[in-house]
């Protein structure tokens, strides 16, 4: 079997796969590469790695792959990490600053404001930008800076709410020509990184716990497909924003 080289997020949310990942010795096997999730799909896409934790918002952009086990990262309602937080009421903000960590959630939340909100915003896209109305923060940051604004908005318990649909978040593809005894391995290593969860025998705050068990949303099932064929079809769709540099 080939050694694969593999790309995850280093994430709170990613933690079953990464510490499963730990604990079943695939690194002695993989090149695992823990990076960013823009990180994720840029290194798929230039064939640096073979099977990667990719944002559903750059499938449309890489090259061919399969879907890969029956995990991925998700939410069926409030998901806490990925927010628009703002210093205004929302029929108040004129800008919003993106997350230049994924495209995924970036155009999560122009669906949103376009379908769901009915707003139209201009987006900044300079990370050091810090005079917008709103920011859309995704990630273990939001934690940091939740409490900072006013006002939250809670991207995935909107997307319920307009679709009544879970959302996607990130799922694990692969080249097609991987070798499919992978989606095994990583769904094992899951399983045994949410087993060493439930025994308490990850280092991990009860908070950590809670948002792990009830926030993130895990079984990449039906739902799940259907939700991430039609936020992929909604995207294609958007009328481009105006973004500025």
């Amino acid at each position: 079997m080939k050694k694969p080289r593999i790309a995850l997020v280093e994430y709170l949310n990613t933690l079953p796969f990464s510490e499963g990942i730990k604990r079943t010795g695939i690194e002695a096997e993989a090149d695992v590469h823990r990076v960013i999730p823009s990180a994720c799909a840029s290194l798929f896409a230039k064939g640096d790695v073979d099977i990667s934790l990719c944002p559903i918002g750059a499938l449309d952009d890489l090259p061919p792959y399969k879907l890969l086990g029956h995990y991925c990262i998700g939410a069926d309602g409030r998901v806490e990490t990925v927010v628009l937080l703002s210093r205004v009421p929302l029929e108040d903000i004129r800008t919003v600053r993106l997350d230049s960590h994924s495209r995924t959630s970036n155009l999560l939340l122009q669906i949103l404001a376009e379908k769901f909100w009915k707003q139209s915003w201009i987006y900044l896209a300079d990370p050091e930008a810090h005079d917008a109305d709103a920011y859309l923060m995704i990630g273990d940051k939001v934690f940091v800076h939740k409490t900072e604004f006013p006002y939250s908005f809670d991207l995935a318990e909107a997307w319920k709410q307009l679709t009544g649909k879970p959302m996607v978040f990130a799922v694990w593809i692969a080249t097609p020509e991987t070798d499919d005894v992978w989606a095994s391995v990583l769904d094992e290593a899951f399983e045994l990184g949410m087993d060493a969860l439930d025994r308490d025998a990850l280092s991990v705050e009860p908070w950590q716990k809670v948002y792990l068990k009830n926030n993130i949303s895990y079984p990449l099932d039906e739902a799940k497909l259907e939700a991430m064929r039609l936020y992929l079809e909604w995207s294609r769709e958007l009328v481009p924003a105006t973004v500025e540099k």
